[in-house]
């Protein structure tokens, strides 16, 4: 059906019409069909900023939390933002992370960062990676975004957390958190209690329970290990000697996926030599360069190799996929970024890959190739262009893990709606170059 273009006559469809059972949200967007910008504003100065996903708060990077209102005529800066406070936040020789910010939906709070700079070359001890910078000291504030008031700060020290390229070392998913230790090779997950308070809910990694370096510390204090701990104690420990526990399950995974896929002893063996053991090293030094939560319980990890991890641009780079479960401590699955099948996973399931808010409903709202026709044509068109099928896929799953906090909800970006050049403008908030003509709305 051709909808009117006028927003009268639209209006008056909407008093006499009643929309579809769960359409209202989407007749609504339609309206914005006719409510598109018409003027520009040249040479207004703005200091580093981001909006809230709820569009009512704007945070200028340096210190200060803004509160925007639209008045009928805006020739400034000032017109738009009423300035509700000013809260210094770094201290000594610390800076703001202009890049990183995320709001706390369901407690109003706001999660800033503040680091010292990036040291490089820094000797690897106590377990660390070599080869991946450090940072002195990484401050985690979480301000109530009413009053400005800091409730809770988590620090790091001496460690590596990535927070450029939009909070890639950090996802939020409903009141956790996992923050990403490049440097000791650690996801840390915390919890957001309605208090304000950040509280340590585990660390994945060296370990993966709980209990697990108690388990080991006093199995290592049994009469009949008294022997074997004085030898530990009377001589240098080797620095990673063992694997670290994720490491070991990643592995395990693995050897068993492999095992199980052949019945024939011999076959086994040899698919053994052939894809594990040949490519053992190549497990080993495989790193955790990015995380985000798919659901309460389970973890998307990204591994590739130290150049990687640290590299602003890793598209060339060798990477794989695996779903850890935190509550069993397991492996779920585990691709190479070129695996067809996780890309088919991709293309027809890609929302559960956003793990968005329970509270924040506007963001059911963002059209994917799962959800929208004209996404998934757009897909279609650009696959069969490309002219290698494992380069295509690589690219697409280059994306993942998604970025925390990184997709808008605006009916512009509604491909229902709307069609513009993903590459100059998308609901992904990302670097893009600037061009000099306007981006078309079609």
């Amino acid at each position: 059906m051709v909808r009117s273009n006028n927003v009268v006559a639209r209006i008056f469809e909407r008093q006499i019409c009643t929309p579809a059972p769960g359409t209202s949200v989407h007749s609504a967007r339609r309206f914005y069909e006719n409510l598109v910008p018409s003027c520009t504003i040249y040479d207004v100065e703005c200091p580093d900023n981001s909006f809230h996903q709820n569009g009512y708060h704007f945070h200028a990077k340096t210190k200060i939390v803004i509160k925007h209102d639209l008045p009928s005529t805006a020739k400034s800066f000032e017109s738009f933002f009423t300035q509700l406070y000013c809260l210094p936040l770094a201290s000594c020789n610390e800076l703001i992370c202009k890049d990183f910010f995320l709001y706390v939906e369901s407690s109003q709070f706001g999660l800033f960062a503040t680091s010292t700079a990036q040291t490089h070359d820094v000797p690897a001890a106590g377990g660390a990676v070599q080869g991946v910078p450090s940072i002195e000291k990484i401050t985690f504030h979480l301000v109530r975004l009413e009053d400005g008031i800091v409730l809770d700060e988590k620090v790091f020290c001496n460690d590596f957390v990535n927070l450029v390229h939009n909070n890639m070392g950090v996802f939020l998913y409903d009141d956790l958190l996992a923050i990403v230790s490049l440097r000791y090779q650690t996801i840390h997950i915390l919890q957001i209690r309605d208090s304000g308070n950040l509280v340590d809910v585990r660390a994945v990694g060296a370990f993966c329970r709980e209990d697990d370096e108690l388990f080991l510390n006093s199995n290592s204090q049994l009469p009949g290990n008294q022997v074997e701990s004085t030898l530990l104690q009377s001589q240098p420990i080797l620095e990673n000697s063992f694997l670290s526990g994720i490491k070991q399950r990643l592995l395990s995974f693995i050897f068993r996926e492999i095992w199980n896929e052949e019945t024939d002893e011999t076959l086994r063996v040899q698919c053994l030599k052939k894809r594990f053991y040949f490519r053992f090293q190549d497990y080993v030094d495989l790193i955790i360069w990015k995380v985000q939560f798919l659901d309460r319980h389970h973890l998307l990890i990204k591994f590739g190799s130290v150049d990687g991890g640290v590299s602003r641009n890793a598209d060339h780079h060798t990477a794989f996929f695996a779903v850890y479960n935190m509550e069993t401590t397991e492996i779920v699955s585990f691709h190479q970024n070129s695996a067809d099948e996780l890309y088919l996973l991709f293309e027809q399931f890609s929302d559960h890959f956003y793990a968005t808010s329970r509270n924040a409903l506007y963001m059911n709202f963002i059209s994917s190739h799962s959800n929208n026709i004209h996404a998934l044509e757009q897909l279609l068109c650009i696959k069969d262009k490309a002219n290698s099928s494992s380069q295509f896929v690589k690219k697409m799953l280059g994306s993942l893990p998604f970025t925390c906090q990184s997709q808008s909800p605006s009916p512009y970006f509604d491909q229902s709606l709307f069609r513009f050049d993903d590459k100059l403008i998308s609901a992904t908030d990302r670097p893009r170059q600037s061009t000099d003509h306007p981006i078309k709305f079609i």
